[in-house]
């Protein structure tokens, strides 16, 4: 059982490789940003649940939205970090 991790583990591992554990600080502008994306993909996720519900793909599509907010969020971390240096 060594190998597997704790949804917290895995949450603390997600949360450092998208910068946000680094102490770097987001403007206002940033923040809001980061809210807005939020907001759509949980819209987009609500959407698709209406849409698919019952459906085999709707895990799939839900883990795809997933990975594209969290690619955005970085996206908005690393230009932060950018500006900081």
């Amino acid at each position: 059982m060594s190998g597997l991790k704790s949804s917290y583990e895995i949450a603390l591992e997600k949360v450092k490789g998208m910068g946000i554990g680094d102490g770097i600080p987001l403007s206002e502008e940033q923040k809001q940003q980061v809210a807005e994306i939020r907001r759509a993909f949980a819209a987009k996720a609500a959407e698709k649940k209406i849409l698919l519900k019952g459906s085999d793909e709707l895990p799939d599509e839900i883990r795809k939205l997933e990975i594209r907010r969290d690619e955005k969020i970085a996206a908005v971390y690393q230009e932060a970090r950018k500006q900081s240096e």
